[in-house]
């Protein structure tokens, strides 16, 4: 179906994106905003040769611009791919029989190839032999729509992003105090193991699971400390307050009253 293509963007996506088809035997033609070696600049386009497919390995925000520019001079029948979780296929400048979306849900290491044989890939399109194509590129692909990959993309910054934002909070923490991150590794991991098997609030133990009042009181009272000049901790307490809630409601409990500073008798 696709004999030979250009990939534009050679960044995490795009260098190992490339790779990937070569290793399918699809010859490939690179493109990024500067010239590498075998990397051609973007201002050298149009190309000598055409491809029969285009894929944007760009930034979400450059797809359309970087589309338009290229379009006018490829056939109507060049097929068209972008890789981006929240973007609407239809910004691709052809018809329906000719795009699609394959965004893989997972985050890309510099210089950590994936591995395509797991890595899902979530595919939109309208044109089932681009599907099935997709499914050669990655075994693991699978179908989403107008709808459910947007709610996807959410469900991923959710699990991902923040997930990688509240490790980031505690290690702050944890450095204002002197004390090593480092020494909460196992434990980290070995939540998310758990909590990876399905119905994660199930998996949850500590002092909000068994409603332990005492030590949930010294916490919030500690994240308190000093709330008046440090902004990280003032956000630290709202998030700690936001999810020992949600982990309390999960097991029938009552959730945490508002936070009230003790006051000294005088």
């Amino acid at each position: 179906m696709i004999n030979s293509a250009h990939v534009i963007g050679m960044g995490r996506l795009g260098r190992p994106l490339a790779n990937r088809l070569e290793e399918m035997g699809i010859p490939v033609h690179r493109w990024s905003r500067r010239a590498s070696e075998g990397v051609t600049p973007l201002s050298a386009w149009p190309p000598r040769q055409t491809g029969d497919a285009v894929f944007l390995a760009v930034p979400d925000d450059a797809i359309s611009e970087v589309a338009d520019q290229l379009a006018p001079t490829l056939p109507s029948s060049t097929l068209w791919v972008h890789h981006a979780g929240a973007v609407a296929l239809d910004i691709l400048p052809a018809e329906d029989q000719c795009r699609a979306v394959m965004w893989p849900p997972m985050t890309f290491g510099e210089g950590q190839p994936p591995d395509w044989s797991t890595l899902p890939m979530g595919v939109e399109t309208d044109h089932e032999p681009l599907f099935q194509w997709a499914t050669k590129l990655a075994p693991q692909a699978f179908r989403v729509t107008a709808t459910s990959r947007p709610q996807l993309h959410l469900g991923a910054v959710l699990s991902g992003n923040l997930t990688a934002a509240w490790i980031g909070a505690v290690e702050g923490y944890l450095e204002s105090l002197d004390l090593p991150m480092s020494s909460l590794r196992p434990l980290i991991e070995e939540s998310v193991r758990k909590a990876l098997k399905g119905r994660a609030l199930d998996t949850v133990s500590g002092p909000a699971s068994r409603n332990d009042r005492a030590t949930l009181d010294l916490q919030v009272q500690a994240l308190h400390t000093e709330i008046e000049t440090s902004t990280e901790r003032s956000k630290l307490s709202e998030l700690h307050r936001l999810l020992t809630n949600l982990i309390l409601e999960h097991h029938g409990h009552p959730t945490l009253p508002p936070f009230q500073a003790e006051t000294g008798t005088h």
